[in-house]
């Protein structure tokens, strides 16, 4: 009767315990943030007011194709074959730890991440002097006027970077994302009926250029509910 009794108390308090520790893991997702977008603000300034360059913003004509890759903004060191072609290593918000602005590389690791892309995944690689490295925030790169220039983005209605949004996989927490302004405020974007996972890509899936803009204009304006039915 006894072992009845604890088999019900424990029942009851595992969910409210898993809550406690998903709550405990967002806040220091969201310190992890803060700290990426105090980074930005000191490699702007000492970089002419630009943020930190990412070749997959590059939008150049190919075939009549325009190379755009808004999933891969969550990468921090790309792989050989294209750090050959483009003559660099560091993407992105990894050009914060290759200039020792944030030189801890596990801030860019949500402690929520479920996926293939934990810091587990990559710790060897941070010791390596190559190897593609991901990480587990999303970067735009450029304000939502198309400025790479710090300055030239309105600060208190511009998403610079969120929680992944690479794929579905890569989705830390399954209600909602962090989300880090211009202005280096943080917010917490609830998504309680899961609509930006059905926005994300799946295993073997493209991510659609409209879904990823979507996925940011949402951000810009969390008080409206922007995302159509699919």
């Amino acid at each position: 009767m006894t072992l009845s009794v604890v088999a019900i108390l424990i029942g009851l308090l595992l969910p409210g315990l898993g809550k406690a520790r998903e709550s405990s893991r967002r806040v220091v997702c969201a310190s992890n943030l803060r700290q990426i977008g105090l980074g930005l603000v000191l490699y702007a300034d000492a970089n002419r007011d630009r943020l930190p360059y990412s070749i997959f913003l590059e939008r150049k004509a190919r075939d009549n194709q325009i190379e755009y890759a808004p999933e891969d903004m969550a990468t921090l060191r790309l792989d050989i074959k294209t750090s050959q072609r483009t003559k660099t290593t560091w993407d992105g918000l990894g050009l914060l730890y290759s200039a020792e602005v944030l030189p801890s590389s596990g801030i860019f690791y949500c402690p929520s991440h479920h996926a293939e892309h934990s810091f587990e995944t990559y710790r060897d690689r941070w010791l390596a002097p190559q190897g593609e490295i991901l990480g587990n925030y999303h970067f735009r790169g450029e304000g939502p006027n198309g400025s790479t220039r710090l300055s030239y983005i309105e600060p208190s209605r511009s998403a610079l970077a969120s929680d992944s949004l690479r794929s579905l996989a890569d989705y830390n927490h399954e209600v909602g994302l962090n989300v880090l302004r211009a202005d280096l405020s943080l917010f917490w974007l609830a998504d309680p009926l899961k609509r930006i996972p059905e926005y994300l890509a799946t295993a073997g899936q493209n991510f659609e250029l409209r879904d990823f803009e979507t996925l940011w204009a949402q951000l810009d304006q969390p008080e409206t509910s922007i995302l159509p039915d699919k």
